[in-house]
């Protein structure tokens, strides 16, 4: 028997859990004359379906639990608005989660696409070096000998790029050209003379003249992208030209200052142009059989290397000076003892020997003439240094003047 005192039509505000919730309220509170069975048919009679009535466990069921939760102190501390307002931080929550997943996801996209140009790019220039090595760097068989000594190229401080004239010297990218020329002309002299039988061409760095100060930028004659151009052409055809005379050629290098991307201050060790330059040239020569390019060493600043089973160190020189303690922080830093380190950077030759480790330096390919040795009052001729050595270490150094 249902009571007359509680009204059991559903009122039009309320939905299907409120209505619940009301009538439940109203059996336990005793104002409702009425078993779960009755409360049934009133739910279903507004929310159910009338072809499959749910059985009166279907609408207790949710209602006890939720009486569980109110009893239990779970709403509490949280007035109505309270309560709303939590849900809605924890929906802007959930739209700060989905916004960083989609800008994630935007980040990833992005990235994906620049390492697809990239790798696009790289494929483009790959393809570009396989055309041009396989047009103009054609493989040959040198006629050479045995012999008891081999021998040691110095490519040292070229500034590709770098343009002067005046009374105490002058250079640009034709006047390298002309050098590296008469460069490999004495070389060829110096092979025949000895007899050499192999050869290392060492670049010591500073291949480009780079453009790290705005002296410099302001002087170059071609800007970096053309240098590095240039620079890969003219060191190509220099070792390719070098191999017809040599039973092996092997071209290592390490990078110097002038090739770094920005200033000394935020510039990366590892991202300097030299590097590249080398990678370039590998691919430019990989046809030519007795020529091998070792792009790959323990730094980008020392190229460790034996010839004659004496070991040698390259490097540029920005990092190791020819003194006793530089060259004794360098030996202690690589963990081995090398018989000779042969470096570039201060534009001149020199040989010394440091606590009985030979120190070669080879000079520049600019000589003097430039912004820095014009404001520092100093002269020096264009050279660069060749190395004949045999079993016992170095037999002949030979500083070459190139007017």
């Amino acid at each position: 028997m249902v009571t007359t005192l509680f009204d059991t039509t559903r009122k039009e505000t309320e939905n299907e859990f409120q209505y619940l919730w009301r009538l439940g309220q109203a059996k336990d509170s005793g104002l409702l004359d009425m078993d779960w069975n009755g409360i049934a048919d009133l739910m279903n009679k507004y929310f159910g379906d009338p072809d499959k009535p749910y059985s009166e466990a279907a609408w207790r069921k949710p209602y006890q639990m939720a009486k569980k939760f109110l009893e239990n102190g779970v709403f509490n501390n949280l007035s109505e608005d309270e309560y709303f307002k939590e849900l809605r931080l924890q929906k802007q929550e959930i739209q700060k989660e989905k916004r960083k997943l989609y800008d994630e996801r935007l980040d990833i996209n992005r990235r994906l696409r620049e390492e697809s140009r990239l790798e696009t790019t790289i494929e483009k220039f790959e393809d570009m070096l396989s055309n041009v090595a396989n047009d103009r760097y054609v493989t040959y068989s040198p006629a050479v000998s045995n012999s008891e000594n081999d021998m040691i190229v110095c490519l040292s401080d070229l500034h590709i790029g770098a343009t002067y004239y005046g009374f105490d010297g002058a250079y640009d990218s034709l006047i390298a050209k002309e050098r590296l020329e008469k460069y490999l002309s004495e070389i060829i002299e110096i092979q025949k003379t000895h007899n050499t039988e192999n050869c290392i061409c060492l670049l010591l760095g500073d291949l480009i003249s780079g453009s790290i100060h705005k002296t410099i930028s302001v002087t170059n004659k071609e800007n970096v992208i053309e240098q590095v151009k240039l620079a890969c052409e003219y060191i190509s055809d220099f070792v390719y030209e070098l191999g017809k005379y040599f039973k092996t050629v092997e071209l290592r290098g390490v990078a110097g200052n002038h090739s770094r991307l920005e200033e000394k201050e935020d510039a990366l060790l590892g991202e300097r142009l030299d590097t590249l330059i080398l990678w370039f040239i590998k691919s430019m020569l990989k046809n030519v059989k007795n020529i091998s390019v070792i792009d790959e060493d323990i730094d980008d600043t020392l190229s460790i290397f034996f010839v004659r089973e004496k070991l040698y160190f390259g490097v540029h020189g920005d990092f190791d000076s020819t003194s006793d303690t530089s060259i004794s922080k360098l030996i202690l830093w690589a963990k081995m003892t090398p018989y000779c380190v042969v470096c570039g950077h201060k534009h001149y030759p020199a040989m010394t020997d440091v606590s009985g480790i030979k120190v070669v330096q080879s000079g520049s390919l600019g000589g003097s003439g430039d912004e820095y040795t014009r404001q520092k009052r100093l002269t020096g001729k264009p050279s660069q240094t060749v190395l004949v050595v045999n079993d016992k270490g170095i037999k002949c150094c030979y500083p070459i003047e190139l007017d």
